[in-house]
């Protein structure tokens, strides 16, 4: 054990665990919808989703943003599984991408995969995370402990709310279910007493605490962005989902000529549709070997799926004019 770690831990040393529950106190807080009841703002998602007013639709975006927040948290998890200083949090129980990939079946379909995109936060978020895990054991384990120590406290509230708004059973919620946690108070003890046996410098844990206060941070910032556009998407998931399913499997050339053409992007080498909203549709492009977003814009103002079909055609019909006349 470093000189510095064994000091931290002599008799009236303030240990580890507490020293990082009392430093991201005020973060924890910041994202609890009570504790700033008398602000004059519009209701997020953890006051819609308690105040029964989350619709299922945003319920499910946010539930698909959380997929790619676990998804590379748990990429480095398999990573540390056998490293000395990381490993011992790396625990098969905390799994939840199976459990996310379930839940989107059942609120999307099977073409789920094809109609969820990270927002800029959540992508600012993900990079950080594969940055700071990327050689440094301490990175996975902050954002480890900020999400799964989260989901075993506060989330559980957000699993009841969930199944008694939605009327869910098992399928929808089933991220919130750690089967295999009989005891989430007796697990969350014996995580923070491996946090205060954890072989790490003095640095290292000052490190950990700050990347704990950021990953709050990121977190904060996805929530905002979710709550930015409630309700403002007049298609389902499942909607988008099998539309950009078709059009990135079934004309998938065509998508190309349309980001070509009116998104703009003449030297595109490939492109696939990521979403819609009734404004506009949304394309990733591959330029210079880079993928970029593509936005355009309808003609009008869409409410209705009937009406996605023939603004999709449209757009192909002038980039394809467009590139002719080139």
């Amino acid at each position: 054990m470093p000189a510095d770690t064994a000091a931290a831990s002599e008799p009236g040393a303030i240990r580890f665990s507490a020293r990082i529950r009392e430093a991201s106190w005020s973060r924890h807080q910041g994202l609890d919808p009570s504790a700033d009841a008398g602000a004059d703002k519009a209701p997020g998602v953890f006051d819609r989703l308690f105040d029964g007013t989350l619709t299922v639709a945003d319920y499910t975006r946010w539930h698909a943003q959380q997929y790619f927040v676990y998804a590379a948290i748990e990429a480095a998890a398999a990573r540390y599984a056998d490293d000395p200083v990381a490993g011992p949090f790396v625990f098969p129980e905390l799994a939840r991408v199976p459990a996310i990939e379930a839940d989107l079946r059942f609120l999307m379909g099977p073409k789920w995969r094809s109609g969820i995109e990270p927002l800029p936060a959540t992508k600012a978020y993900v990079d950080r995370i594969n940055e700071v895990a990327a050689d440094w054991p301490g990175g996975y384990i902050a954002h480890a402990y900020t999400r799964y120590l989260g989901d075993l406290s506060g989330g559980q509230a957000f699993g009841k709310a969930a199944r008694r708004n939605y009327g869910f059973e098992d399928a929808g919620a089933t991220f919130y279910d750690f089967a295999d946690i009989k005891s989430p108070k007796a697990f969350k003890d014996e995580y923070r007493s491996r946090l205060d046996a954890a072989d790490l410098t003095g640095a290292d844990q000052a490190r950990v605490i700050e990347e704990i206060l950021l990953a709050y941070d990121h977190n904060g910032a996805v929530l905002a962005a979710l709550g930015e556009g409630l309700g403002r998407n007049p298609f389902e998931p499942e909607v988008i989902a099998a539309i950009c399913h078709h059009m990135n499997t079934d004309h998938a050339a065509d998508t190309l000529v349309i980001c070509q053409g009116t998104g703009g992007r003449r030297g595109a080498e490939s492109a696939r549709m990521t979403g819609f909203d009734g404004e506009g549709a949304d394309f990733a492009a591959v330029v210079g070997g880079v993928e970029v977003p593509v936005r355009i814009d309808w003609a009008a103002p869409l409410s209705e799926r009937a009406e996605v079909r023939p603004e999709i055609v449209r757009l192909f019909t002038e980039s394809k004019a467009q590139l002719e006349n080139v």
